[in-house]
């Protein structure tokens, strides 16, 4: 009877180690797959953070000036981000940082869907200053945004972080998104104030008729 029992103890043993061991295996090829998914995006991601940039800095002028005809033009062509591009285990990630990453291509195509109706419908010669503040804005939102993924996965993958530097690109789109809403704000009460005025005015002249 000890026999059998110890025998049964020793196999239920070796099914344990046997399940550990190939669990420890897969744990850390997850790790491995997830840091090196992390290293590959991160880059990615930090180069579009530096092309949101100079879109921010674009005001449709070539050092200072608009061009020959008198008209500001973009001058920086928008940064590009295609993650789906890299050949990397996207599973090893938590599912709503793998969520969050694959569908950031979706939230840069409506800010350029924005950008353009501001062109179209809003901005017009020879400055078009709506449409440069609008994708001022935009690239301003999606750097910011890119860089809050890039610290998600430097921190879900125990790497460093990102050395600080003298100019911190970070606060200086978020200083252009707070100054273009501020001045949107004040637009938008000196516009208010106008049709105020308007609306008191023919008011005045209807009752004076």
């Amino acid at each position: 009877m000890d026999k059998a029992i110890y025998g049964l103890v020793g196999v239920v043993l070796g099914v344990f180690l046997t399940v550990a061991k190939e669990w420890w295996f897969q744990h850390r090829k997850n790790k491995k797959d997830a840091q090196y998914l992390s290293i590959q995006v991160i880059s990615m991601l930090d180069r579009y953070v530096a092309g949101c940039v100079e879109v921010v800095g674009d005001d449709g002028l070539y050092h200072g000036e608009p061009d020959e005809e008198g008209y500001s033009s973009i001058q920086v062509e928008v940064p590009k981000f295609a993650p789906e591009a890299a050949a990397v285990e996207w599973k090893s990630l938590p599912a709503e940082l793998m969520y969050e990453i694959l569908t950031f291509p979706n939230n840069i195509e409506v800010a350029n869907n924005r950008i353009s109706a501001a062109f179209e419908y809003a901005a017009s010669p020879p400055d078009y200053s709506e449409g440069f503040e609008e994708r001022q804005l935009q690239y301003s939102e999606l750097g910011i945004e890119a860089d809050n993924l890039a610290s998600k996965l430097r921190q879900h993958s125990d790497l460093p972080k990102k050395p600080k530097r003298d100019w911190n690109p970070i606060e200086y789109m978020k200083n252009r998104k707070a100054e273009i809403l501020k001045n949107r704000a004040e637009r938008e009460k000196r516009q208010k104030a106008l049709m105020d005025k308007l609306s008191e005015i023919e008011s005045e002249e209807s009752s004076d008729s």
